[in-house]
């Protein structure tokens, strides 16, 4: 093995030492890097955060500009997972306390134990509630109560008269305010977009609605998502629901809230880069970021167009599943979505994994605290015990892929904000970690 291959094969990924500012200094480090003198500074950002690294490389093979392997013929219609395929209930729910999933409202409503019109008065009881707190929730930024009532009365008719549309009928969903959905404006976070409500739903939302999904409202996210606390100083900073001094995490950091909450099973994120996965992770959530291009991009705000996903943020594994089986799928809106067989969740639920085998590549798997490796190694040994073979592998040039991602999420989001720069101390916050949310500090 040559030297070249022996550096390509090591492990390389390294912890990125950048400086934390908060305050007066921040504002002197934002200032200074907006002048002429920022050329003192970039040159050592550069290196620290690994960018002069990668400038370095001579990197033998053209860009892939979407992470897509076209393979057959492209989709041309529209499609779904088929209602045949989806998830039932657990035949025997764990142990201990559980949150409301999907088949609990189902089967309620189907009892007469209680009807949508009823549960959307009490969501909406429950969001002013949650936002009237102190600290105050913040998960939902924006509810038309109308809007919210139409929707439960016209499900109430349909499970009176047997005819519900699916699962989902009259079951609460939220909504990350990075997705449009008619009749709200979508902020992405910020106090200068969304001067309009959204003219059409985006393509999830609109397959949640034909599911028949209660559309509870806009949940909360870090502006124009990119961040991972989940700060917001413009519409109030989500609390976790297990500890209001914690951050839920972003930059679905409504959405997170909203399910640990309570207040829905299922909400709709966005993740570029661990947006769906921070927050579930949290709040104790399912969170599930699809493959490139499984659900349809449309109606969703073009901040990072080339590592874009939405997906599903769910109290429940199943309810993970059901979410997908409604969003996944080929939409025309969206040419990327045409890329893909047909979706199935087929054998989802299957528990003998011994035909499946993991790849993992150790430096990297243990590359973080002690505590949360300890935790993945015990959730390997148990894929273990369910049948799964584990085989060590090797990623090459981790380093790269991670500076590459940096600098493809920020410079795509750089090019969505272009035009508002000129006013861009005016619309945007300040720096973000200069404010806190009302209350204590979030640990």
């Amino acid at each position: 093995m040559t030297n070249q291959m022996t550096q390509e094969m090591a492990y390389d990924l390294k912890s990125v030492k950048l400086p934390y500012l908060a305050g007066l200094p921040l504002r002197l480090f934002v200032t200074l890097l907006e002048s002429p003198l920022s050329g003192l500074l970039l040159p050592n950002l550069f290196r620290s955060a690994g960018i002069a690294r990668l400038r370095d490389q001579q990197i033998d093979e053209p860009p892939t500009l979407h992470p897509i392997h076209i393979t057959g013929t492209l989709a041309s219609e529209a499609g779904s997972v088929p209602q045949d395929e989806w998830p039932g209930p657990p035949a025997q729910p764990g142990p201990g306390f559980h949150f409301a999933t999907v088949h609990d409202y189902a089967k309620a409503y189907r009892e007469g134990k209680t009807t949508p019109d009823e549960v959307a008065h009490k969501v909406l009881e429950a969001i002013e509630a949650s936002n009237a707190a102190d600290p105050p929730l913040r998960a939902i930024i924006a509810v038309e109560r109308e809007e919210v009532l139409k929707q439960a009365h016209a499900s109430t008719e349909r499970l009176k008269s047997a005819q519900p549309l699916s699962a989902f009928d009259g079951v609460p969903v939220a909504v990350k305010d990075e997705v449009d959905m008619v009749p709200y404006p979508t902020t992405v976070g910020t106090a200068f977009l969304g001067s309009s409500p959204a003219k059409e739903d985006a393509t999830v939302v609109a397959r949640m609605r034909a599911a028949g999904a209660l559309l509870i409202g806009k949940a909360n996210m870090h502006e124009i998502g990119i961040g991972v606390t989940g700060l917001n100083p413009h519409h109030g900073t989500p609390r976790n629901p297990y500890n209001p001094d914690h951050y839920t995490g972003g930059s679905s950091s409504g959405p997170g809230a909203a399910v640990a909450a309570g207040l829905c099973p299922v909400a709709i994120g966005a993740d570029g880069g661990g947006s769906i996965r921070i927050p579930s992770s949290f709040c104790g959530l399912v969170g599930l970021k699809p493959t490139f291009g499984r659900v349809s991009e449309f109606g969703a705000a073009p901040l990072c167009w080339s590592v874009a996903h939405l997906g599903p943020l769910a109290a429940t594994a199943t309810d993970a599943a059901l979410a997908f089986g409604v969003m996944a799928g080929p939409d025309p809106q969206d040419h990327i979505s045409l890329h893909q067989p047909p979706p199935t969740l087929a054998g989802w639920d299957n528990l003998d994994l011994s035909d499946l085998t993991l790849g993992v590549y150790w430096p990297w798997f243990r590359h973080a605290t002690a505590d949360v490796v300890s935790a993945c190694e015990s959730l390997l040994e148990e894929f273990e015990r369910m049948g799964v073979q584990v085989r060590e592998i090797v990623l090459p040039n981790l380093e790269n892929g991670r500076v590459a991602h940096t600098i493809t999420i920020a410079g795509e989001m750089t090019q969505a904000m272009g035009r508002y720069y000129t006013y861009h101390r005016r619309v945007h916050s300040p720096p973000a970690i200069i404010s806190r949310p009302s209350g204590r500090a979030p640990s």
